[in-house]
């Protein structure tokens, strides 16, 4: 079994720490399965096929097809609960498709764009001009609310 998983990683392209972190697992925990020196639990057979749509009877036995066919991706089941079209969702595997670096690179680039794109620090002029006519906008309330409460009168 333990090829059966190396080969089922390396078809999703993914590396032992990002396939084991995805199943709860480090990177020598993956390695040692893999290598033939720790054998798997059920729990971890089940994470992979759940995780990963591997099919269950290919990975414990060889036969058959490596990928379930009947079941949905973490991908299709996202897609269907957030209702992501099919740009959506190809934006979304591409995004998860690039490795860690590429991924973390394309993050601080959109928040550098965002910071450009947020509004600049308000000068202290305007922020004085602000603070005054809200002080002005509570000193009226609170008239309107005196003038308010001794216009009723107990009978």
């Amino acid at each position: 079994m333990n090829e059966r998983i190396k080969k089922a990683r390396e078809a999703l392209g993914l590396t032992m720490k990002e396939f084991g972190s995805r199943i709860g697992l480090t990177t020598a925990a993956i390695s040692r399965i893999e290598s033939g020196v720790n054998s798997t639990t059920e729990q971890t057979i089940l994470s992979i096929c759940r995780e990963f749509g591997v099919d269950e009877v290919w990975l414990r036995t060889g036969e058959g097809e490596m990928f379930s066919q009947d079941r949905k991706t973490v991908i299709d089941r996202v897609a269907e609960e957030y209702k992501l079209s099919d740009s959506d969702r190809a934006l979304l595997t591409a995004f998860l498709e690039l490795n860690e670096a590429d991924r973390a690179a394309i993050l601080r680039y959109i928040k550098g764009v965002s910071e450009k794109l947020a509004p600049s620090a308000v000068p202290d002029s305007v922020a004085a001009g602000i603070a005054a006519q809200q002080d002005y906008a509570r000193m009226l309330a609170e008239e309107k609310e005196a003038a308010d409460a001794s216009s009723f009168s107990v009978v």
